[in-house]
Parts: C-alpha cells; structure tokens; sequence
C-alpha cells in the first residue's frame, strides 16, 4: 500500500523525524529556559496527558461521512459512522473542547451538504485543484496512490496508457473522476453512485476498468466477495490523493482550530494509534498475512550469532522471539554479514532489524525504534601500547573497523578515512590486531569481551572508558510505521512482564559483573581481621582501660547516632523537595513541548504550502498562507513572553518598599481599564487599612491577572460587575476578587492553576495567568483557591500573602 503519514511526506517535508529538528531546536532553547527556574534532575520521560476536559456545555460540530469508504469512512452495524478519518476528526476536535455529530450518507450527498451549509465539516477529502474553488483545507494528514482494478482474465491493461478508447468507471464526484478527466484519456467514462456498485458491475462484465484508492479497492473486494478481480501495474503517481478535513470556504475559525487540533493528535500519539488500529491489520507482516523476515548479524555475540549448529542466537533473537509471542507475530530469521543485511534491509528484503545503532544520519534512511539496549564501545590495543585517550588520540594511527558499524561512521566524520582498515566483523578486527596488523580497533565492549575469552587474544586490552555509547534499536526502511509499532507493543509488554530482564541478564549480565581477585579478599579480610586480633590483645592485658574506653565510645555512638538521624531527616526532606522539583519539571516539560509543537507544526505546513503557492502565482493564496504563519508565529510569542514572566518570578526581585492595598489595586485596574472599559464591565473596589512590604510589581501582577481573568470569563447575557476587597480573619487579611461571570465546574477548581491549562482552548491566552498568580501567593506563602457552584454561577477567588503582610511590624494600621 502507497501510504504516508503527514509529517512525513506533506508539502515537501522530508521522511522521518528530520522534517522536526527546527521544532527540536526550539524545545532545546525552552528546556535551557526552564533549567534556570528548575534545578537538573533525572532525564524526566514523556509521558501522555489526558484529553483536554470538555465543559458540559462544549459546542458542536455537525459533519456527513460516507458509509462506504473503507478503512476511512464505514457505517457500524447500528448505523454509526466509523472509520480511521471519523475517529481521526473526532479525537482532532475532542483535543479543542469540541464535540461533533455525523450524519451518514453517499459521497455526493456528503458533499453537497458541505456546499449548501448543513454541516460544517467533512473528515476525508482529497485536495485537488477543483475543490480548493468551494473548500478550504487542513494540511493533508495522509497522502494515499490510486490504482487500476481489472477482470483477472484481462491481459491487455497494465498502466493508464492503456486504457485509451476503453470503458472505465468511477465513483460520481470522486477524485478519480476529477483526475481522468484532467488528464484527458480518450476514455469512456462511466460514474456510479458508490464504488461498490461499480466494482461490481466490472465483476459481471460491464466495464473495462475502475480507477480507485487501492486500498478501498481491497477492502471493498474482500467484503463484496469480488474474487475475479485484481490491481495492475504499480500505483498510480500522477494519482496522489492528499486526504485533509474540508469546511466551507471562509470559515476560517473552524479551520484554525481543526489545524490545530490536527497537530495535536500528531504530536500527543493519537494519529499513530489510530493508523495501527485501521491500516496494521490490511498489511503484510501481520497474523493472517505472511513472515516477517528478521534481520541480524551473524557474528556478533552476544547480541546475534549463528550458533554451532547454524541457528540463529543471542540476547536479540531471543528478545524478537518473545516480542513475536506477545504480539502473535510469525517471525524468521536472516542472520548474514552486517554490510549485506543493512543494504538488504534498505531493498526491503528483510523488514526489520533487531539491532541497530541509532544516528541522525541513519535516521534519514531508517526508522527507529526507542533503544532496547546501550551498547558501549572501545578503544582495543596490544598489551604494552600507550592507550590513547578518547577518540582525539588516534590521529596517525591505522584503526580497524568493522564495515558499515557505527564506529565506522564515527572514525569517518572524525577524519580518520586514510588510516581506516574496515573488515567483515568484529572479531576479524580483533584477530588483525592481536596479530599486529593494526595500531587499534574501535568495536563494542561485550562482543570484544566474549572473542578475547573465546580465543585466548590475551594480547588485547580493552579501554576502561567508552568513547561511544549509542542507542540499540530495532530498525524499519522508512514507511513501515505499521511494523514497528507493532515491535514497540511488544517490547512493552515483554518488559513489563519482566521477561526482558531475565533475557538480558542471561546474555548481557554475565559482562557487568565485577571480579574480585585474591589480594582484594585478602586485604579485606585483613580489614576486618586485625581490628579483632588488636581488640582480644587489648581485652587480656588492658582489660581496665578497655572497659572505660567501650563506655566513652558508647556515648560516643549515642551522640554520633543522634547526629546520624537528624542528617538523615535532612537528607530525606531535600529528596522530597528534590522529587516534588523533577516531578514539576516532568510536567513543565512536557506540557512547554505539547504547546509549542502546535505552532511550530501549522508554521512548517504552511511554509511548504506557501513555496507551491509562491510558484503557481495564487497570491489569494499566499495571502492566507502567510496569514497561518503570522498566527502561529504571534502564539508562540505569547507563550514565550508568559514563560519568561514564569521564570522572573523567582529569579528577579525589586527592591522592597511600603504600599498600601489600595495603590496595589489601582495600579492593577489600570492595566486592565482599557478591556473593562470596552466590554462595560463595572469594578467595585472595598478599601482596607492594609499595608504590604515587598515587590510592587509582583504584588500588582496578582490583582491584574484575576481582573483580566474575570473580564475574559465575564456572562456575555448581562451587565458585567467585578468586586475587589478582603476579609479580616485572626489569620490575618484573606483578600478576593468576586466576579459574576460564567462560573466554574467544581470538578476544574484545582486543575485551572496549572501550567497551561485552559477550560477554554478557544479563548485567547496561553493560559498561565494564574499558574503565575499561584506561584507569586505561594513565594509570600500563602495560598489561592477558587469557589464557584458552577456554569453561569460566578467565581470568587481567595488568596492570603502572610509574608507581604507580616514582613513590615507596622503592616496593620
């Protein structure tokens, strides 16, 4: 099947991940930003979030699928539209707060109703030429291949050439009506409701041929039993169908935010389940369908080898073997020489590798899977030779490599291709050297240990250090998506059931093991030995002096052991606050990447869309285009700017000085008067004898925020009125601002302080005015929360600042 994922073919994007690394870089800058608010800790994993909450009252969006259109677009048994396209605009529009209705039908209903307005999008149109005159488009998410579908007793059609003076038949409105006729075939063209109905017509001798999504034909054949057609000839290039979400013309708010919510479902996983679930199962390698070939080194033990008997062995095969029992995958091995298995996986004769080394250069070629082991690897010299130190040090020398390794690679970017001697293996490497053909060898520390122990080299030395340490992977020829997801499944599930652990202790764990020789135990021994023998000397001629020392040492230990648990505590209660940082950075992280991701997505499709827009001379186009970018670009400003605010917070302090709660107030209602002022929104401010000490800028940025905050989330069916006072309590001052706006579900109280979190993904803002608001309360530590019974019910926010209060003896007056 002729299939890509968007990122991987949209608009000129290059295959793989290379088509990120300005995203990459980006994350880069803000994980450096983020550094200076946190301190480093464990390297934080990705971990999932949870669909955006959707408030009871979350708008609707009406959409029309085919029912027939398989795997994108099918009706259920009870008459429910389904498919990878549905779920796919569900989930899009799930990410925004939205939710959406289908209604089913025959692909010309289904677009007429978009032209006449009944529905406001549709999830799978191809973008064509035509079409872009009465839709607008979402960047492709997929890009598919027609086909040509034959009797199978025809023998005279294999391409389009062919088909002239013929009789073909296409679906009515269809893309493959549009492109035949674009392409002028001398044909006859016949149009038919649905598909199905003209597949089976050619099944009873109607017409010539149909011209179809491949993969549709498939589905469509399968289940009408249609056994006497087939495909011919390969895909169809000039056929190429960008699938994409349509919405009228004009409705630009709509398409922004299926944009959007499109780059999220990318960026969060969504989109890679999905096509597992619908196109894995229509694909070769599966159960049902045939072997998957396997390929491997043949000598590099302990990870793959052919064993005595010829069979394949080693801690990857029988890692491959237990993934393939979880997944219920029929897998089999071809084990050869590294060079020709990693030139015979690129002519995808062999569909996966289970073990190779991930480089960015590779990365081009291949995709990866995340590593299942970290190989080290080492510098190897003849006992008496001046180890070099580091890879710096091997300038001038003659280095024996093996061919296509990823040291290889390494000695060939360092510079090192004149003195380079490749050969077929590493343990070819290692005999040349032991054997004085070479001054080094750059290989893998375990393979190096296990043929220096089989052959007796004990001539070699191997570096205490590694000089490369790089990810071991299983690897794919790009666009075979399907079958490592698969692998990354099972290699899930073999860890959590703690099979890989027992694999790779019985390969890989015997090489960690430390051993202790006999001058080591003896000097331990006499470690603890000669304190014995010295403590019974002692015992039988001082015995006096003896007792009184074990008295004084035992007051000794007592103290010392009091002195022990208090640093215990100590240590405890920074691991607490050390995890609770990690963990907030994890978050941080995660969440800075999930937001940006978007932006950067839509920017990049749009710059691909804007160079074919630039060349056509479409400046309609380019108009929009450049439209799309200056969005994304003004949202990741806003986020930037609000993360910097973030970061100031406790970084950059003002000289203290005195200030009444009222000046706070007023100069906070003065950032906002312009927005209250345009939207009629009436302030009441209760004074108070109150005096604050500290940062007048932080302590205004406090009362600016919520005001903004509940002139944002005012009730547009009435006069909007904002309180600001406090009440005294013996506690001291807790103050709030009172608003009678469109309330919040009690279930949103706490998550609404998070990083980035917004009830309303459509409302203006990055979300952090009150993730900033929180962490100024808690530095005056005090704390924030929320009351609101509810939608259309208000919000009073409450907060205390003890410190701003209590810095200053005469705060109260």
């Amino acid at each position: 099947m002729a299939s890509n994922f968007f990122l991987g073919e949209c608009k000129g994007v290059k295959p793989g991940r290379q088509g990120d690394r300005a995203g990459y870089v980006c994350v880069v800058l803000l994980i450096s930003l983020i550094l200076i608010l946190f301190r480093p800790g464990p390297t934080f994993a990705e971990t999932p979030k949870s669909d955006a909450a959707r408030t009871e009252n979350a708008i609707l969006i009406k959409a029309t699928s085919e029912y027939d259109y398989p795997p994108y677009c099918i009706a259920t048994e009870d008459g429910q539209a389904d498919g990878f396209s549905v779920e796919l605009l569900r989930a899009a529009l799930n990410a925004m707060g939205r939710e959406v209705s289908f209604d089913l039908d025959s692909w010309n209903k289904v677009r007429q109703s978009l032209v006449e307005g009944a529905v406001q999008v549709l999830p799978l149109v191809g973008r064509t030429p035509e079409r872009e005159q009465i839709f607008d488009f979402t960047f492709p998410y997929l890009t598919m291949h027609g086909a040509i579908v034959v009797r199978d007793d025809e023998t005279e059609i294999h391409d389009l050439a062919d088909l002239a003076g013929r009789q073909i038949a296409v679906m009515h409105g269809d893309n493959a009506e549009e492109f035949v006729r674009r392409i002028e075939l001398n044909a006859d063209i016949v149009t038919t409701e649905t598909f199905d109905q003209a597949l089976r017509e050619l099944s009873a001798g109607k017409h010539d041929a149909v011209i179809i999504q491949k993969l549709v034909a498939l589905q469509l054949m399968k289940k009408a039993g249609l056994r006497n057609l087939r495909t011919v000839g390969p895909p169809l290039e000039e056929f190429v169908q960008s699938f994409c979400f349509a919405v009228r013309e004009g409705d630009k708010q709509l398409l922004g935010i299926l944009n959007e919510g499109l780059s999220i479902v990318i960026a969060n996983g969504t989109f890679r389940r999905l096509y597992v679930k619908w196109f894995a199962p229509l694909e070769v390698g599966y159960p049902g369908g045939r072997q998957i070939v396997v390929g491997g080194d043949s000598q590099y033990p302990p990870f793959e080898y052919l064993d005595e008997n010829g069979k394949p062995a080693g801690y990857n095969v029988e890692l491959t073997r237990a993934i393939a029992r979880q997944m219920g995958l029929d897998v089999t091995f071809r084990l050869g020489p590294w060079g020709e298995i990693r030139e015979a996986l690129t002519r995808n004769e062999i569909d996966i590798v289970q073990g190779m080394f991930y480089s960015s250069e590779r990365e081009e070629v291949f995709e990866f899977s995340p590593a299942h082991a970290i190989v080290n690897h080492a510098i190897i010299v003849r006992a008496g030779a001046e180890m070099p130190r580091g890879l710096s040090g091997l300038a001038g020398r003659s280095i024996l490599v093996m061919k296509g390794d990823i040291m290889h690679d390494a000695a060939i970017e360092l510079g090192y291709t004149e003195k380079l001697i490749p050969v077929e293996t590493q343990e070819e490497a290692l005999r040349r050297l032991a054997a004085g053909e070479a001054d080094c060898a750059l290989v893998a520390k375990i393979p190096a240990f296990y043929w220096i122990e089989k052959r007796g080299w004990k001539n070699l030395r191997v570096s205490d250090y590694s000089v490369r340490s790089p990810d071991y992977c299983y690897a794919v020829p790009n666009g075979k998506d399907h079958l490592l997801a698969h692998f990354l499944e099972g290699l899930a599930n073999v860890r959590a059931t703690g099979e890989y652990r027992q694999i790779y202790a019985k390969w890989l764990g015997i090489y960690e093991k430390h051993e202790i020789s006999f001058w080591v135990i003896l000097q331990r021994s006499l470690f603890v030995l000669i304190p014995i023998l010295l403590v019974l000397a002692g015992t039988l001629l001082w015995s006096w002096t003896l007792r009184a020392t074990v008295r004084k040492r035992t007051v000794e230990l007592r103290r010392e052991n009091v002195l022990r648990k208090r640093k215990e505590a100590e240590i405890l209660a920074k691991n607490a606050k050390l995890d609770e940082k990690n963990s907030e950075l994890e978050r941080f992280a995660y969440t800075i990447s999930h937001d940006f991701k978007s932006p950067l997505v839509t920017l990049k499709t749009f710059l691909g869309f804007l160079e074919k827009d630039m060349a056509s001379g479409d400046q309609e186009k380019v108009r929009k285009d450049l439209h799309f970018m200056h969005t994304a670009v003004d949202t990741m400003g806003r986020l930037l700017s609000d993360l910097i605010e973030i970061i100031r917070v406790d970084h950059v302090i003002a000289p203290p000085e005195s200030i009444s709660f009222r000046a706070v107030v007023d100069d906070a209602l003065a950032m906002v008067a312009g927005s209250a002022a345009e939207h009629g929104v009436t302030v009441r401010i209760a004074d108070a004898p109150v005096m604050f000490h500290g940062d007048r800028g932080r302590l205004v940025v406090i009362w600016q925020n919520l005001l903004d905050n509940a002139i944002k989330y005012r009730n547009p069916q009435g006069p909007a009125l904002i309180e600001v006072g406090l009440e005294q309590t013996p506690q001291g001052p807790v103050f709030h601002v009172l608003d009678n706006g469109i309330g919040i579900d009690p279930r949103y109280h706490d998550k609404i302080f998070g990083l980035f979190d917004q009830l309303n993904p459509g409302m203006e803002g990055s979300g952090l005015g009150l993730a900033l608001v929180k962490r100024i309360v808690e530095i005056k530590k005090g704390r924030i929360w929320v009351e609101s019974k509810g939608p259309a019910a208000g919000s009073r926010f409450r907060f205390t600042l003890p410190a701003a209060i209590n810095e200053q003896g005469d705060a109260h007056r």
